[in-house]
């Protein structure tokens, strides 16, 4: 089973309990403007440009099959509108300034990268942690992927948005522990704005995966002046009393580290997005909200 990753991150504390390795995989139908990994949207295998590597060697223009790229000033200059992401400019390129964003593996290759660390998940209770992108993009590899490490005694991990159909999520149950599910507005209309994608079916999901006992960890990104109004956090504060059984609630305040993967992708940033990482003021502030309605669940990263 082969599918499309883009890295394999070793040690991450942020992706579910202990120590983990995050897989991250290419494709996602949501679309969100504050999205932090914009090179796994696409499905298929892009090319990054960091001019600020550049050497103006000129070996990746004589190496570009479209002529999408020239000099000038000493630089290489890339044009997007003819580029086929080939990648055989990356090839050539000793600076690393042109590279690919995705490869292909297959579940056996991951699998051989992940028990690696087998040691520190013992030791820490973590394990691997699939994400994305959505996992769910690439199923038959995902479900392979998990099963696989679960026959390997490895915890399993599935960080999803929740959007696809039911059958789907009947198959991850037998291979996933846990699941990192997102929650990203409470408001329909807002929620199709800034992902792109209904909300209904999410919360379908989300009732169906709590109907079936599984291990829940909500996360809700929280980006000033989009959605992080009063009602929503109503709304997260309501689910820790609608879902009881939820390991736990988690709000991820908006930080910039994503930032320059758009220009590398020649894609701009969405609109309305803070200049800067979110203030301790305003954690405070959703803090005080959840403490004030007494929820124990809710933490903020």
């Amino acid at each position: 089973m082969t599918g499309t990753i883009t890295d394999i991150h070793r040690t991450s504390v942020v992706d579910g309990p202990g120590l983990r390795t995050t897989v991250f995989l290419k494709g996602c139908p949501l679309h969100c403007l504050w999205c932090h990994n914009p090179e796994t949207q696409s499905r298929r295998i892009q090319l990054g440009f960091d001019p600020s590597k550049c050497l103006g060697c000129g070996s990746c223009v004589a190496a570009c099959p479209p002529s999408a790229l020239s000099l000038h000033d000493g630089k290489a200059h890339l044009g997007r509108a003819l580029c086929t992401d080939c990648g055989q400019c990356a090839d050539v390129c000793p600076s690393g300034a042109l590279f690919l964003y995705g490869k292909e593996m297959t579940d056996d290759a991951v699998l051989a990268e992940v028990v690696k660390d087998r040691a520190y998940y013992d030791a820490s209770g973590g394990g691997v942690t699939i994400s994305g992108g959505e996992p769910m993009a690439q199923p038959e590899f995902t479900l392979s992927l998990l099963r696989k490490c679960r026959e390997a005694g490895i915890q399993t991990t599935l960080d999803t948005t929740g959007f696809f159909p039911r059958q789907l999520w009947e198959r991850t149950l037998a291979v996933t522990d846990l699941y990192l599910f997102d929650y990203k507005a409470t408001d329909a209309e807002l929620h199709l704005a800034l992902t792109g994608v209904p909300l209904a079916p999410i919360l379908e999901t989300l009732d169906f995966l709590v109907s079936r006992g599984a291990q829940i960890l909500v996360r809700c990104p929280m980006i000033p002046g989009l959605n992080d109004g009063e009602d929503h956090l109503a709304a997260i504060a309501a689910m820790e009393r609608r879902y009881p059984s939820l390991a736990g609630i988690e709000i991820l305040p908006w930080h910039t580290m994503g930032n320059s993967k758009y220009a590398k992708l020649g894609k701009s940033l969405g609109p309305g997005l803070p200049a800067e990482n979110v203030s301790e003021e305003t954690k405070n502030r959703y803090r005080n909200f959840f403490a004030g309605r007494g929820c124990g669940k809710v933490r903020i990263c």
